[in-house]
């Protein structure tokens, strides 16, 4: 991959040219795409949307906006730190522009505005309630897709049936990712955000189709990049980007390895602090929880050097694994030295998690940096706290949201709550927009239509006109999209309150 295609400024409508007066005062391209970004209302309708904890009443629980900003943040560091990195052995060549400073400084800016824009926009198609919400959203069409007709007389064929297996792929393996980049794509027909490529490039974290899965394969292809609504403007993008490869596949963009580190460093360490702020843990049981994980992981290595002969293990593998070790009994140590010093578990929690923000960025960019040519060629497969001195400190971090926080009351609940708000907005919203203009509507559908903002209309006319679609399937499966933008779209606060109103509680 080249970089001066990866960083490209092409978008997918034109823009209109600016005043020349604007160039006395210069600012870059991805720069202003920041501003559009924040001023968005995609964007700001974030600051109502779960980030773990769904329906939480606390101002100091994180939602998906507060979320998004430090993602952003963390972002451009990662970029800073990797790309403006001159020391022996970690300076990472841009053969491009190497010779001419001016040119690499440059580009060196424009890749930290991109991660940085990527970074506010890397949850923008989250439904309401959090990663819950597209596994409700997801299994409502597994288990109601054969349930639907099209009210045709005569016409005794299901909604599934009448959909291609793609189709039925899509909806059924609904995710916010791809639903990220479906909004962006609709700059093609004058409506989101008219962004660069090279952001959108950056943000595809799987550059796979829903029927291209590979659940328990490679990393970057087990979950679905893109819907087959906009599989011509993916591979549009990807051509122009270089990301591209002879045999139809394509790679992630080499920032979208920094978007995606920056996103679990965000997650691994706020979600935590967010949890002992709520009550769903508390200081000394983490502590007791890493003490002891790591405890079962010296046994492990322990046992594996015993049986050396059968594990096969190398002086290379051991030194890597004892440094892992170390480190990560470093983490663990500092927590115990804070909860001794620092009275407040919401403060401990905030300066661990700074120090430990630190740590997992630095292994990020020795990460990156050593596997730049990998990246760079499309061959990296693993994320990039893979082989680490905190590959282990991942582990145990992940290890204890899922002990603590994923199957926690406080976590569950309200999740019973989203799933009846969800499956009763489907139940209503699907049918609607299936039957309206294809067959005959019932009168609850008439109304139901009237609640669909105008805008998910236009954009299904716009697409339609703008693609020449005629086929009844293909149609079909667009008209059905109207209805997960919509209620994708929505707030957790706006999914409720219509969920109250269209059924008669208040």
């Amino acid at each position: 991959m080249e970089w001066n295609k990866l960083l490209s400024e092409n978008r997918l409508s034109k823009e209109e040219k600016e005043p020349r007066v604007f160039k006395q005062y210069p600012i870059s391209h991805f720069e202003r795409d920041y501003e559009k970004i924040v001023s968005s209302a995609a964007f700001r309708r974030l600051q109502d949307k779960t980030q773990v904890f769904p329906l939480a009443k606390s101002d100091f629980v994180r939602t998906r906006l507060t979320h998004s900003i430090e993602v952003s943040t963390i972002a451009k560091q990662l970029g800073i730190m990797c790309f403006q990195n001159e020391s022996p052995g970690r300076h990472l060549y841009l053969q491009e522009v190497e010779s001419d400073k001016d040119k690499r400084n440059e580009m060196v800016g424009d890749m930290e505005a991109i991660l940085s824009c990527a970074g506010l926009l890397h949850d923008l198609g989250n439904p309401p309630f959090g990663h819950v919400g597209e596994k409700i959203i997801g299994e409502w069409f597994q288990d109601h897709l054969k349930d639907i007709y099209s009210l045709k007389e005569g016409d005794h064929t299901s909604i599934f049936d009448k959909l291609e297996e793609r189709h039925r792929k899509d909806l059924i393996k609904f995710e916010g990712n791809a639903q990220t980049f479906r909004i962006l794509s609709k700059a093609r027909h004058q409506s989101e955000i008219n962004l660069p490529i090279s952001i959108m490039g950056a943000l595809i974290k799987y550059p796979t189709s829903s029927e291209e899965i590979d659940e328990e394969g490679i990393l970057i292809r087990h979950k679905v990049g893109y819907y087959q609504a906009e599989k011509e403007t993916f591979e549009q993008i990807a051509k122009e980007l270089g990301t591209w490869r002879e045999d139809g596949t394509v790679v992630r963009h080499p920032l979208a390895y920094l978007v995606e580190a920056a996103d679990d460093i965000a997650y691994m360490t706020a979600d935590l602090e967010d949890a002992v702020k709520s009550g769903v843990l508390r200081t000394d049981e983490l502590q007791h929880f890493l003490q002891e994980r790591l405890q079962k992981e010296n046994e492990k290595f322990e046992k594996r050097k015993a049986n050396y002969k059968k594990e096969a293990i190398s002086d290379e593998e051991k030194k890597r694994v004892e440094n892992q070790l170390y480190y990560t009994k470093e983490v663990i140590d500092k927590f115990s030295e804070l909860k001794q010093s620092v009275k407040s578990p919401a403060k401990v929690m905030s300066q661990w998690g700074t120090y430990l923000r630190r740590w997992l960025m630095y292994v990020v960019c020795w990460r990156y940096s050593d596997s730049y040519q990998e990246i760079l060629e499309g061959e990296y497969e693993y994320d990039l706290f893979h082989e680490t001195y905190h590959s282990i400190t991942v582990k145990l971090l992940k290890d204890a949201m899922k002990e603590f926080v994923f199957d926690s009351r406080v976590i569950i609940e309200p999740e019973v709550s989203a799933q009846t708000i969800l499956n009763f907005l489907l139940d209503k919203f699907v049918p609607a927009v299936i039957h309206e203009g294809y067959s005959t509507m019932t009168t609850q559908d008439k109304k139901v239509m009237t609640l669909i903002s105008q805008n998910y209309i236009q954009d299904y006319d716009s697409m339609k006109k703008l693609n020449g679609i005629t086929e009844e399937k293909e149609l079909l499966y667009r008209k059905i999209l109207i209805a997960t933008d919509f209620i994708s779209g929505m707030t957790d606060g706006y999914a409720k309150s219509l969920y109250k109103k269209m059924s008669g509680i208040e």
